[in-house]
């Protein structure tokens, strides 16, 4: 065990698999993939760096698992649709096992934020409610992106079309689609999947009461707001099987709504936290901007901690983490059990190496450039450790 942030690097189980420390790389949107979403071999040396700089487990950016009701959210992003898929993804599984890590898939539908140009002719988003999302499409906003892309001449903003509400034949659909999707997943080599119910697509837009305005047994309270979330668990559950990681990401706010807050505050994520409490996964992942404001003014409890209390389910907490300390902190503080790390691992796949040593170091700050062309994953995917002071034996 290292002599600096030692929780942060112990041994930790998350549902039956033991990781090696407390680690986990988020979910980060690449938009990589070939056209028709299938893995590229970038995509396969981009995650073999991550896991060979010292995380715990490897959680790969959001991915889709059907070609039904709108399914693939955004151009370039990854499938687990079909055999082409699964067999560029095992490459991704058998590098980053080749590290020692582990690594599930993050799997996910867009709903009402779906890039309109993924749909099929005729088809329209999907969503909890008929409604229409004001925000636009990420990405297409700025000059600064469109000179790291690489785009000449003009690049308009993208906004979404009207959704409409999903009938109870669609949301049983969509949750088998999900558990087919993790069964691929598994037969590709990964060691589980994690479902996303989070950053404003459409799981998130069940849960959240300001995008479901239903009346029926998925509408209203929170006990029914996360109804459709527990059905694809389950569902995916029976089709991976208890031995393989499940977990459940959430947030307050969205791809289309970076300010937004479940208006009952710590209250509405007891409730939540509660409702999920039989859910048949092995933790809970928080996604957010700074994991210590809960947006709550009549509460301090962050809210991964009050889901964590009600849920008794381990949770993994992602937002606001850029070092060793704050890391620590989350685990030490009654937060979470894992902490997962975004931004800083686009710039420094070596993070982990890094904190351990304890040593000072020049972080860089992000940028979008690192999740375009991350400049050094093909040259060292597969090379040395960088050398810092104290490295430990035993990694």
């Amino acid at each position: 065990m290292s002599e600096f942030f030692p929780t942060l690097f112990s041994e930790a189980r998350l549902g039956k698999v033991t990781l090696r420390n407390r680690i986990v790389m988020a979910p980060l949107t690449r938009q990589m993939a070939e056209p028709d979403g299938t893995p590229t071999e970038e995509m396969v040396a981009y995650y073999a760096r991550r896991a060979r700089g010292g995380v715990g487990l490897v959680i790969t950016e959001g991915t889709y698992q059907n070609d039904e009701l709108a399914c693939k959210g955004y151009l370039d992003q990854p499938g687990i649709v079909n055999a082409k898929h699964v067999m560029a993804w095992r490459k991704v599984a058998d590098e980053v096992h080749e590290q020692g890590e582990a690594c599930i898939l993050h799997l996910m539908l867009g709903g009402r934020v779906v890039d309109p140009r993924c749909l099929k002719p005729g088809e329209s988003p999907v969503s909890a409610s008929d409604t229409q999302s004001d925000g636009w499409v990420l990405y297409t906003d700025t000059d600064d992106e469109k000179n790291i892309r690489g785009i000449e001449g003009d690049w308009p903003k993208v906004t979404f079309p009207p959704a409409r509400a999903l009938s109870h034949d669609e949301i049983e659909r969509i949750a088998e689609g999900f558990a087919e999707g993790a069964a691929r997943a598994v037969e590709a080599g990964f060691d589980g999947v994690e479902i996303h119910g989070a950053n404003g697509y459409l799981l998130y837009q069940f849960i959240h009461p300001s995008t479901n305005l239903r009346n029926d047994d998925y509408g209203g309270p929170a006990e029914n707001r996360v109804r459709f979330a527990k059905l694809v668990c389950r569902k995916v559950r029976a089709a991976i099987g208890p031995g393989k990681i499940l977990t459940l990401r959430l947030s307050q706010n969205g791809v289309d709504d970076f300010a937004g807050r479940w208006p009952g505050g710590v209250g509405d994520a007891k409730q939540i936290g509660a409702a999920l409490a039989d859910a048949p996964i092995d933790a809970l992942h928080w996604a957010s901007f700074d994991y210590t404001d809960n947006g709550d003014p009549s509460s301090d409890v962050p809210m991964p901690a009050a889901l964590r209390k009600a849920s008794g389910l381990a949770m993994i907490v992602n937002g606001g983490v850029d070092d060793g300390a704050k890391a620590e902190k989350v685990l030490t503080s009654g937060a979470g059990d894992f902490v997962a790390i975004g931004r800083p691992l686009f710039a420094q796949p070596d993070w982990p190496y890094i904190v351990r040593s304890g040593q000072p170091y020049p972080w860089a700050e992000f940028d979008r450039k690192y999740v375009v062309r991350p400049p050094l994953d093909w040259r060292w995917a597969y090379s040395a450790p960088p050398k810092v002071p104290d490295w430990p034996a035993n990694w």
